[in-house]
């Protein structure tokens, strides 16, 4: 048979619903082992099934093989190695290109894999692409475009059944809602195989993870509890924040050949766990400043927790008061780094967008996800029309389950007044929506040694009771020395200050909302 060495059969792989399937519980625990099963599917899971499908009864071969994108990424084994049967195009963050020699190894790989994972990581799908004539340098870039739009398609297409039915006999556990079919003998009862599986995987994650981080830990831990990241008893909140690169796939889609593919990837992994272990350190650093912090009771965990963390995609669980602070910290320090280390950056530089999501530490884990990726969302839709990277907020109260457009609609609109004002741009500051105005607002209200507690209480009570009733408590606060920040043209191109807001919007109401989770301290920070 002739060999066309600069031709192979692609296998385009994707995990349908990532956030779905890691967030699908309330409990840290499930949703962290479903983020390692994710982090490690192609790592961990694939070394049977390319033996069994490519006839390679030598193991330690196959998983040599697997390594070798990473350690030699200008290296392709399908060019030089005539006997090399696979070799591993890009893997991570739930996805993975997989190369191989003839078309039918390829099809009996996936068939082989996906079927593996029913008992390896049950509830968990893949969508698959596969294109039988690839080509590894010339055409590489518009063959890897049709790929990923197969795959789309696929995903779109066809939803596979991964988890065992439900029978009126058997016992439905909590964590998913589904049927308790497995006998764990490590804890002694019956479990689902979904959350079997994902308790085994968070284990060895949080295993990992202390390891990986033990130098910039500092003696501290991460935690699997959500209550055990310093909040105080009857003031316990957390943030989920979740990060997102802006078009940072047609950045890869842009790779001239698979070589370049591979080292956007490896770099861009790099840049985002190095930016994140930046963060953890950066933290560790001001425990002793956050401890005397009223709302602030840290021990030996970290206020700190990834969820997700891969690509340029990164999800956190941390200290109610920390949400906003990390997620600016974050994003500058991933576009410092990417603008510095990388080559071939797109037209306008890289920029990110995150959403922040605050609430009670017992509210429902998995809606408090939902809200920031929603808040992400809406980030991102300011960055298409303006450029550059957003951040969007909310504090979560009550347990209205609508989207956040139209809970703002409900809770934020006051007689005469729009009360929200973002999102907020990060990386510019002659912008209305500039976050550095909300911070330095939120500064002046506590250096304002008019504005105390009741007075702000006062200030956002006549917000919500709308424009008239604001405009004559102004007045009277105005005659008592009583001053709204950012003054003037300063700052804003409108004057909001005089009478408390321009054009149905104000600034205001989003300051006061927001200072009880910006402490003082952070502000003048990073």
């Amino acid at each position: 048979m002739k060999i066309i060495v600069d031709r192979c059969c692609a296998v385009l792989m994707d995990v349908i619903s990532i956030q779905k399937y890691i967030f699908s519980s309330n409990e840290l625990r499930y949703n962290l082992g479903a983020s390692h099963i994710v982090k490690t599917l192609f790592d961990d899971k694939v070394t049977e099934a390319i033996n069994k499908a490519c006839d390679i009864d030598d193991e330690e071969k196959v998983r040599k093989i697997m390594a070798e994108w990473r350690n030699n990424s200008d290296r392709i084994l399908m060019k030089e190695d005539p006997s090399a049967a696979f070799e591993i195009g890009v893997s991570g963050g739930g996805k993975a290109l997989i190369l191989f020699r003839e078309e039918a190894m390829a099809r009996n790989f996936i068939k082989l894999f996906t079927k593996s994972l029913l008992i390896d990581a049950p509830g968990l799908q893949l969508a698959v692409a596969k294109e039988d004539n690839f080509p590894l340098q010339e055409g590489f870039a518009e063959q890897l475009v049709k790929l990923f739009e197969q795959l789309i398609i696929n995903r779109n297409q066809y939803f596979p059944v991964t988890t065992l039915p439900m029978h009126g006999i058997t016992a439905t556990g909590s964590e998913a809602g589904a049927g308790l079919n497995v006998f764990s003998e490590q804890r002694k009862k019956y479990l689902s195989g979904e959350a079997e599986v994902k308790i085994t995987a968070a284990e060895k994650a949080t295993k990992a993870l202390q390891r990986d981080y033990t130098e910039e830990l500092k003696g501290y831990h991460f935690t699997e509890q959500v209550d055990q990241l310093g909040q105080v008893e009857g003031d316990s909140y957390t943030a989920i924040v979740h990060i997102d690169g802006n078009a940072i796939g047609d950045w890869f889609q842009e790779s001239k050949n698979l070589a370049d593919y591979r080292f956007r990837s490896i770099n861009m992994q790099r840049i985002t766990e190095d930016s994140f272990r930046t963060i953890v350190s950066e933290t560790v650093d001001m425990l002793d400043e956050l401890k005397a912090i009223s709302g602030f009771d840290i021990k030996d965990n970290l206020p700190l927790r990834p969820l997700i963390l891969g690509g340029d995609d990164l999800t956190f669980i941390c200290h109610g008061k920390l949400g906003l602070y990390l997620a600016e910290r974050f994003i500058k320090i991933w576009k410092q780094k990417a603008e510095q280390e990388l080559e071939n950056l797109p037209k306008n530089g890289f920029s990110a967008c995150a959403g922040v999501a605050i609430a009670k530490t017992k509210y429902p884990f998995y809606r408090t996800y939902q809200v920031a990726e929603e808040l992400c969302s809406l980030a991102k839709e300011c960055h298409r029309k303006k450029g550059g990277s957003w951040l969007d907020f909310y504090i979560i109260s009550g347990t209205k389950s609508s989207s956040i457009g139209n809970i703002r609609k409900e809770e934020h609109i006051s007689p005469g007044l729009q009360l929200y004002f973002g999102p907020y741009v990060i990386d510019k500051m002659n912008d209305n929506k500039a976050l550095g105005y909300l911070k330095e607002g939120i500064r002046s209200f506590y250096e304002d040694k008019f504005w105390t507690g009741p007075h702000l209480k006062e200030l956002r009570a006549a917000f919500n009771s709308g424009s008239e009733f604001l405009n004559t408590f102004l007045i009277d606060m105005l005659a008592r020395g009583g001053y709204l920040p950012n003054q003037g043209n300063e700052k804003y191109d409108k004057d909001y200050s005089e009478r408390g807001y321009a054009d149905k919007e104000t600034p205001y109401f989003d300051m006061l909302e927001i200072m009880e989770f910006y402490p003082k301290l952070l502000l003048g920070r990073g």
